[in-house]
């Protein structure tokens, strides 16, 4: 993530208890909006990220804090959204073109995408006490590990999207459907998941081989990959030699590591690309689209894809709630560890 750009733009109570297994006659084709929702890398600790440190007033604006996203994910099972596979909402008809897939769930759930940014924790976010990789713990989960300001490590479930979302969906399998939790949005100019993966030598060729576990478990578990680029440039306003050499460097350093070809692309800023640089990107392989925007918003084109996502944020958690409410209670969920917006 580079915070080099602004993205434009009642409490709930209730038991969290697993539900029984819906009934067949309780099934249901589903025929409404898809929504989704992202994220950046959690802030564990925001003492240590949003009052001191390299740049607090950007951190609060585009990070969200493990306690607030812990609330969330409640909030979310508690309103009856459902965890939904991104890619499993399309089918490629015979000529190419692609169409909603069915999509049965039980009566009365709301599918959501959840989606994950720049999950890759370079120098920046580690100096200043963020996660700094994904990791297997002793029974072989994903966990996070990050070094404090005193110098201790400590590997968690509890600090970061993905082992959350994990603890989470096994305790309630009723909030996933099929077994899906979120796509991961990989760059690769610092590496993936904490590994300095990228480049030939001999040091990346051995964080290579150290992330290749962790990306299976994430794969076995219900975890998708897509691309957001290999160094985030804006798209809508890159050349086109530009998007083919990031695109291509995409394909040769991170693709290879998540084991096959990615069908999502993640608009960095969720600014699109258009004429030849969109052309050259579904020519890579790509068919799934995402962008940014309030509402949930999915269009099928000619041969792809484009599906817009709601940020959720220190700036829309404080000033753009609205656009949050039918999800979850923004006030209720809100870490009193925040300062205000500047």
């Amino acid at each position: 993530m580079r915070f080099v750009r602004a993205i434009a733009g009642g409490v709930v109570a209730a038991a969290l208890v697993p539900a029984a297994p819906a009934a067949a006659d309780d099934i249901v084709r589903y025929k409404g909006p898809v929504e989704h929702i992202f994220f950046h890398p959690l802030l564990p600790e925001p003492q240590y990220t949003l009052h001191r440190g390299t740049q607090p007033a950007e951190f609060n604006k585009w990070m969200t804090t493990a306690k607030e996203f812990r609330g969330i994910v409640r909030q979310l099972y508690a309103k009856d959204w459902l965890l939904v596979d991104l890619e499993s909402l399309f089918r490629r008809r015979k000529d190419g073109s692609l169409r909603w897939a069915p999509l049965r769930l039980p009566k009365g759930k709301k599918p959501l995408v959840i989606s994950v940014d720049d999950l890759n924790y370079p120098e920046y976010m580690i100096v200043n006490h963020l996660n700094s990789k994904l990791v297997l713990d002793g029974s072989g989960n994903v966990a996070a590990k990050r070094v404090r300001p005193d110098g201790t490590t400590v590997v968690s479930r509890s600090s970061e999207i993905v082992p959350i979302l994990d603890r989470f969906v096994a305790n309630h399998p009723d909030f996933s459907h099929d077994g899906a939790k979120g796509t991961i949005a990989l760059t690769g100019f610092e590496g993936i998941l904490g590994y300095r993966t990228s480049g030939a030598g001999r040091h990346a060729r051995k964080e290579q081989r150290r992330v290749a576990p962790v990306v299976q478990r994430l794969k076995d578990t219900g975890w998708t990959f897509g691309s957001h680029s290999y160094s985030h440039p804006d798209f809508g306003a890159s050349s086109y030699t530009r998007v083919v050499a990031d695109t291509d460097r995409w394909e040769r350093f991170v693709e290879p590591l998540i084991g096959g070809d990615a069908r999502i692309f993640v608009y960095p800023y969720g600014s699109p690309a258009t004429g030849a640089s969109l052309s050259y990107l579904r020519k890579a392989g790509f068919e799934i689209f995402c962008t940014i925007g309030p509402t949930a918003s999915t269009t099928i084109r000619d041969g792809y894809a484009v599906q817009a996502r709601v940020h959720v944020d220190g700036l829309s958690l404080m000033s753009q709630k609205s656009m949050l409410r039918r999800f979850f209670d923004p006030d209720s969920v809100l870490d009193p560890r925040r300062p205000a917006l500047r």
